[in-house]
């Protein structure tokens, strides 16, 4: 690789969110500016646990959400953030990233959080678009099968996407929901579908004042390795 290699991809979206019981009524654009105020102390130990995380170099100010970027500068591979907002944990690392071919680390992650917490509805979410996309989705529910989706041009789906959405209580005629319409087409699991399980907070809302803690962290050596490989390119 060359001394100045860049970031390869263009937009982004690499995160896993946790939603303890009791679950809340899905959030809007008006009842999310009521949510629980975010608590920097949960934050900490949620970046200190993670398995992309060596150790936190230092906690930088914290952000409004609908305010964070996508990594565009190799100083962002290390950048972590941190929601905690009552019931609802969300996490963005870059190490979370991958196209395919490259990393497990989104997967060692989701399967990490599970475990710890069998109890929450948890998404795991790696989206990376530049001349093409890749699009990986991993979903598990209290009580139900996991769902994993994965590819490029189309979808490979692992798992039940309409008996997750009936496990949350979703209708028909939710948006996301089509795969609950049996004469639907197979579905595309993608944003919407996302939003019903996380009470509408994997979308960011435009008017929303959601704080997230931003952490400067440190990798081993193989979370390095292929960050690198994914995220960067001569």
């Amino acid at each position: 690789m060359s001394p100045n290699p860049h970031v390869a991809w263009r937009q982004s979206v690499i995160q896993i969110t946790r939603v303890h019981p009791p679950c809340p009524a899905p959030y809007d654009q008006h009842t999310v500016r009521h949510m629980p105020a975010h608590d920097p102390v949960r934050a900490r130990a949620v970046v200190a646990g993670l398995s992309t995380v060596a150790t936190v170099a230092e906690e930088l100010e914290p952000m409004l959400r609908r305010d964070l970027g996508h990594p565009s500068h190799i100083d962002d591979l290390d950048q972590v953030t941190v929601g905690c907002w009552g019931n609802i944990v969300q996490i963005s690392d870059p190490a979370f990233g991958e196209d395919g071919i490259l990393s497990t680390n989104l997967d060692d992650a989701f399967e990490a959080q599970v475990e710890a917490h069998p109890e929450a509805r948890i998404t795991a979410v790696c989206e990376m678009s530049s001349a093409e996309s890749y699009g990986k989705y991993l979903a598990h529910v209290p009580g139900q099968p996991r769902l994993a989706v994965d590819g490029w041009d189309g979808q490979s789906v692992t798992g039940d996407p309409a008996q997750l959405l009936r496990a949350v209580g979703a209708d028909s005629g939710d948006p996301g929901a089509e795969c609950l319409d049996p004469a639907h087409d197979e579905p595309c699991i993608g944003v919407e579908y996302l939003n019903l399980i996380t009470c509408n907070l994997h979308s960011v809302w435009a008017r929303e004042n959601l704080v997230v803690s931003v952490f400067k962290v440190t990798r081993t050596e193989g979370v390095r390795y292929e960050i690198d490989e994914v995220w960067l390119r001569d």
